[in-house]
């Protein structure tokens, strides 16, 4: 019996090994999704300029900030596994990736194919016609090559990420002292910079005015060598907390520095929300934003974990820690759940029986997606337990759980 309900409601167990402030932050990045993607997909909410188009549109940081939390919380036991050993467990790291990620993305992709695009093409042709492209999910590449899944892309570059980091450390961390690993990651990281920059004033500026988002999203948004520093800062972040504990130790020591920063970076992902739209054709828009909004929560991220603060005490609710286990089946299954949900709760049929979308105003965005959220959160929680479950009991049997930043630190003294 005990058996049984521990794979029913492990997922509400909260496990010691976890950091619970970063629950908290999945968890923030999981509901801005949420909302970001339905202030985009309504066609009925009003777009016009001002502060909370930019608060709803800037949703999209969330995916900085699980690219962030992917760098922190994957390299940072690698880098100490190389320190150890001088080498990494390759088969073991690719084993645990593979039964935490691939099941419940491919179930996803065959729910896809033989049962979401054939029920879409009854309406639209074309999602039938181009099913073929379902290819490009499977092989991971949708960032370069769109498929089937609209937020497939943002998986792909986590993918690409998990599979050539290993070996990027690797071929680079042993010729290298602690200065010049640190001064690799800041140099790697610097380059999706500059090469946005080169884009923007190369491609997107002298481009006519209506294809210069579509640019901007092919050339910049989705592929890898245009967005991997998200993930960069993450590691950064990682190697600075295991390998300068003095930085460390004096920023939590010291309360004016500490407040200063987490305020200031609190503040920052604030005022950018409000005042920057991610579509201005601009530096600060679209070259400078994601290792902005990356920096900053990375800032968030590490001010978040000395206990004892309110920030902290905030986010490491145990409410959290669920809602942080299912982020990734939520995040598979949003679209297939929040399109019929729209259709529901926002179409109706006029006198002459055509059916249109009734007006939303930007506030509404925001209770709707809430709501919309649970709702989701909910399917997920039973797509978790036949998708995900079974292969996370196997990884925790044959491959071992991810100690915790925390637990590492601690048994360090």
């Amino acid at each position: 019996m005990q058996k049984w309900k521990d794979y029913f409601f492990g997922v509400f167990h909260t496990d010691p090994r976890e950091i619970g402030s970063l629950n908290g932050i999945r968890s923030l990045a999981i509901f801005m999704l949420f909302y970001v993607h339905l202030f985009r997909f309504l066609p009925n909410v009003d777009q016009s300029r001002g502060w909370l188009r930019n608060f709803l549109d800037n949703g999209s940081q969330s995916i900085d900030m699980f690219f962030v939390l992917s760098g922190f919380l994957i390299s940072g036991p690698l880098m100490r596994q190389l320190d150890r050993k001088g080498t990494l467990d390759l088969k073991n790291f690719y084993l645990k990736r593979s039964l935490r990620i691939f099941p419940p993305y491919f179930i996803f992709c065959a729910i896809q194919y033989f049962i979401f695009i054939p029920s879409a093409a009854k309406w639209n042709p074309a999602y039938g016609e181009n099913s073929w492209r379902i290819i490009f999910d499977l092989l991971y590449v949708s960032n370069y090559w769109h498929g089937t899944i609209f937020h497939g892309w943002s998986l792909s570059l986590e993918e690409q990420f998990y599979l050539l980091f290993p070996f990027l450390l690797l071929l680079v961390f042993p010729r290298l002292g602690k200065r010049g690993r640190l001064g690799f990651l800041i140099a790697f990281t610097a380059i999706p910079l500059i090469f946005r920059a080169a884009y923007l004033f190369a491609v997107i500026l002298p481009a006519p005015a209506a294809e210069q988002i579509n640019l901007y999203n092919k050339g910049i948004y989705y592929p890898f060598h245009g967005h991997y520093d998200s993930i960069f800062i993450g590691i950064i972040l990682a190697f600075l907390y295991d390998n300068y504990r003095d930085w460390m130790n004096r920023l939590f020591e010291n309360r004016i520095l500490f407040y200063s920063v987490q305020t200031g970076a609190w503040g920052g992902i604030i005022a950018y929300s409000f005042l920057m739209f991610e579509f201005d054709t601009t530096i600060s828009s679209m070259v400078i934003r994601f290792p902005l909004f990356s920096s900053l929560w990375a800032l968030v991220m590490i001010t978040s974990m000395k206990e004892g603060t309110i920030v902290n005490r905030l986010l490491s609710f145990k409410i959290y820690s669920p809602i942080a286990k299912l982020s990734y089946c939520a995040y598979l299954i949003h679209i297939a759940i929040m399109t019929p949900l729209m259709r529901k709760w926002f179409v109706e049929r006029g006198d002459d029986g055509v059916p249109y979308f009734v007006q939303v105003e930007q506030w509404q965005v925001l209770p709707y997606s809430v709501i919309m959220g649970l709702i989701i959160l909910t399917a997920a929680y039973f797509y978790h337990l036949v998708a995900e479950r079974p292969f996370m009991i196997l990884k925790e049997k044959y491959a071992g759980k991810q100690i915790s930043f925390e637990k590492v630190q601690g048994a360090r003294g």
